[in-house]
C-alpha cells in the first residue's frame, strides 16, 4: 500500500507530501490546477518518463519519492531478495522508492536509499502500482492486450503453459533458422572443404612430420661438398702422420718434443709436466686423426641423394610461401584446417537430420499452443459472464460481452487471436471493442476488467486517472459505488471532477494552482470536515454558502 508520496521541484510544485490511507483516497481540483503533475510525480516515483523539462524553472534537481507498506507484499519481499536489496531485517515492512532528475541528465533511482539501474526499479514498481490512465485505456483496444488480459485472468496452469509455449517457439525458430543457414551455405560450404582437403592432402604428401628443417639444410650442404670434404679430410690425415712437402708429421714433430723434454726433465724438474702435456697432445691429436679418417671414409658421392634432399628443401619452400613461415607453423596450420573440417563435416551431418529435428519441435510447439488455445477458450467464457455482471453493475444491464479466441499467426503468445467483442445495446451485433465503445463505455470496460483481476493479484495500490471522463448520472454514481467496493479490498488513488466519487472518498486532497509574484505554484491539501463540504459543493457547480446544496453534499458523504 503506498503511505506517502514526497514530491520537491518537479514542475510547478515547489515541495508536497501527500499522505495516503487504505480505501478510497481521491485528488480533485479546477480543471488546470495541476492534478495531473501530480499523477506524473507519481508515475516518475515509480520509473516512469523523467525528462529535465519537468524540473521547476530556477531549479537544478526535482525529487520524487513514493513510500509503501509492504508487510503483506511476499512478491516484492522475494524480488527484493532477488536482487540483494533486502535489508535482512524481517520487521522492515516500509519501502521507499526515490528518483532524483538533473538537468545535466543524471537520473537517479533508489531503492530504500541503494542505488540501482532503471531496469531494477521499474520491475520492483511494477509490483507496487497498477497504473489506469488514458494511455492504458487505449491500450485496451490492442489486440495483444486483450490476450494479455485473459492470460492474466486465467489460472496458473495457464500461465504455465504459456511459458512453456515461449520456449517452445523460441525451440522451433532457432532450429528454423540452422536448417536456412545449412542450406543457404552449403555450396560454400562444400568448397571449402574441397579446399581444406587439397590443402591438407599437399602438406601432407610433403612428408612434414617428423622433419627437421635445420638438419634437412645440414644434409644437404654435405652432400653438395661431399668431394671437398673428403679432400679436407685427407689432408688433415696426411699432415697429422705423413706431412706435406718440406714440413714433417705433426706426430713427428710431437715425439721428438717428447725426447728433448725427457732430457730437460734430467736439469728442470718442471719439465715433468710440460712432457705431461705434450704426450696428452699427441693422443688428442691422434684420436681426433682415427676419427676424421674414419668419417672421410663414410662421406659418400651420392647425386641422388643430393637430388632427394633438394627436392624435400624446395617442396618446404612452396608451402612455406604458401602456408607459414617455418616447417613448424604449416605443421600448426595444417591442424587448424583439420579442426575446420571436422566441424563443416559435422555441419553436414547435421544437415541430414535438421529437417528432422524442425518437424519435431514444431510438434511440440503445435501441441503446447492447442492446449494453450483450449484454456483461452475456458477462460474467455468465465471471463464473460463475470464482465457481463460487472459491466450490469456499471448501467449497462443490457450489454453483450465476448472474449472472442479464433486462430493466428504462430508466435511465442501461441497461435491464437484474442479480441474483445461488444453489443451495448439490444439489437446490435456484437463488435470489436475498438469499432463501437465510446468513451464512457471503455472507461467501464477498463474498471470491469481491472475488478476482476484485482480479485487475483497481490499488487495493493490502484491508480485511475479522471476514470469518469465522458460519463455522468446514474452511471457516475455506478463507478463512484464500484471504486468503493474495489477499495474495500485495495487501495485506490482516483483523479476525478466528480463529486459523486470524490464523496466516497476516505482520504481527499484538493490541489490548486496560484501565484505569487512572478511565480505558479501547485499546491496539494488535505480537505477535511467543512472544507471537503466547499470543496464537494464546488465540484457540483454550487456555493457553500447554498443551505440546499450543502445538506445535499453533507447526505451524499453519509
Amino acid at each position: 500500500m503506498l503511505i506517502s508520496l514526497y514530491i520537491k521541484d518537479f514542475g510547478l510544485v515547489e515541495s508536497a507530501e501527500l499522505v495516503f490511507g487504505p480505501g478510497l483516497n481521491v485528488l480533485t481540483g479546477e480543471t488546470g490546477a495541476g492534478k495531473s503533475i501530480i499523477v506524473e510525480a507519481l508515475k516518475m516515483s515509480l520509473g516512469g518518463r523523467a525528462q529535465a523539462d519537468l524540473i521547476r524553472t530556477g531549479r537544478e534537481r526535482a525529487l520524487v519519492q513514493s513510500t509503501f507498506d509492504v508487510s503483506r507484499a511476499e512478491q516484492v519481499r522475494s524480488a527484493l531478495q532477488e536482487f540483494g536489496l533486502d535489508e535482512g531485517d524481517e520487521e522492515n515492512d516500509v519501502l521507499v522508492m526515490s528518483r532524483e532528475l538533473s538537468r545535466q541528465g543524471r537520473n537517479i533511482c533508489r531503492i530504500n536509499g541503494r542505488i540501482v539501474n532503471l531496469g531494477v526499479f521499474r520491475g520492483i514498481a511494477g509490483l507496487l502500482v497498477d497504473m489506469h490512465g488514458q494511455h492504458e485505456q487505449q491500450a485496451l483496444l490492442v489486440p495483444e492486450k486483450q490476450m494479455y488480459l485473459l492470460d492474466r485472468y486465467g489460472d496458473p496452469q495457464l500461465l504455465d503453459l504459456l511459458a512453456q509455449t515461449g520456449r517452445a517457439y523460441r525451440e522451433w525458430q532457432r532450429s528454423s533458422r540452422r536448417r536456412e543457414e545449412i542450406v543457404a551455405g552449403s555450396r560454400e560450404r562444400q568448397q571449402r572443404m574441397d579446399m581444406i582437403k587439397y590443402q591438407m592432402e599437399e602438406i601432407d604428401a610433403a612428408g612434414l612430420s617428423g622433419m627437421q628443417e635445420e638438419e634437412l639444410y645440414r644434409q644437404r650442404d654435405r652432400l653438395a661438398n661431399a668431394e671437398k670434404i673428403k679432400m679436407l679430410a685427407e689432408q688433415v690425415v696426411n699432415r697429422i702422420y705423413k706431412g706435406m712437402g718440406q714440413c714433417p708429421a705433426a706426430v713427428d714433430l710431437l715425439g721428438a718434443s717428447q725426447n728433448d723434454l725427457r732430457e730437460l726433465r734430467r736439469y728442470v724438474p718442471e719439465a715433468g709436466r710440460w712432457l705431461e702435456n705434450i704426450y696428452s697432445a699427441q693422443c688428442l691429436l691422434e684420436e681426433s686423426a682415427r676419427e676424421l679418417a674414419s668419417y672421410r671414409e663414410s662421406v659418400e658421392v651420392d647425386p641422388r641423394e643430393l637430388d632427394y634432399v633438394e627436392e624435400r628443401l624446395a617442396r618446404l619452400e612452396r608451402l612455406k610461401r604458401k602456408y607459414a613461415d617455418s616447417l613448424a607453423e604449416i605443421l600448426a596450420y595444417r591442424e587448424k584446417i583439420a579442426g575446420e573440417l571436422e566441424q563443416l563435416q559435422q555441419v553436414e551431418t547435421d544437415a541430414g537430420g535438421i529437417d528432422d529435428l524442425v518437424r519435431e519441435k514444431r510438434r511440440q510447439y503445435e501441441q503446447l499452443a492447442l492446449k494453450l488455445g483450449a484454456l483461452r477458450v475456458e477462460a474467455a467464457r468465465l471471463l464473460e459472464k463475470e464482465v457481463e455482471g460487472e459491466l450490469r453493475g456499471l448501467e449497462m444491464n443490457n450489454v453483450q460481452f465476448t472474449v472472442q479466441v479464433s486462430d493466428g499467426e504462430p508466435s511465442a503468445a501461441g497461435s491464437n487471436k484474442v479480441e474483445f467483442l461488444i453489443s451495448p445495446n439490444p439489437g446490435e451485433p456484437l463488435r470489436p471493442l475498438a469499432k463501437i465503445a465510446s468513451g464512457g463505455e471503455l472507461s467501464r470496460v477498463m474498471l470491469a476488467l481491472k475488478t476482476i483481476l484485482a480479485a487475483g493479484d497481490e499488487i495493493a495500490t490502484l491508480v485511475f486517472d479522471e476514470i469518469d471522463a465522458g460519463i455522468g448520472g446514474r452511471t457516475l454514481q455506478a463507478i463512484a459505488e464500484k471504486l468503493a467496493r474495489i477499495a474495500g479490498e485495495r487501495q485506490v488513488i482516483c483523479v476525478t471532477h466528480a463529486a459523486a466519487i470524490a464523496a466516497c472518498a476516505t482520504t481527499h486532497y484538493l490541489v490548486k494552482k496560484s501565484t505569487r509574484g512572478q511565480k505558479t505554484f501547485i499546491s496539494v491539501h488535505k480537505v477535511e470536515g467543512e472544507k471537503r463540504v466547499a470543496e464537494l459543493s464546488r465540484m457540483l457547480g454550487g456555493s457553500s454558502d447554498s443551505a440546499t446544496l450543502v445538506n445535499y453534499v453533507r447526505k451524499l458523504i453519509k
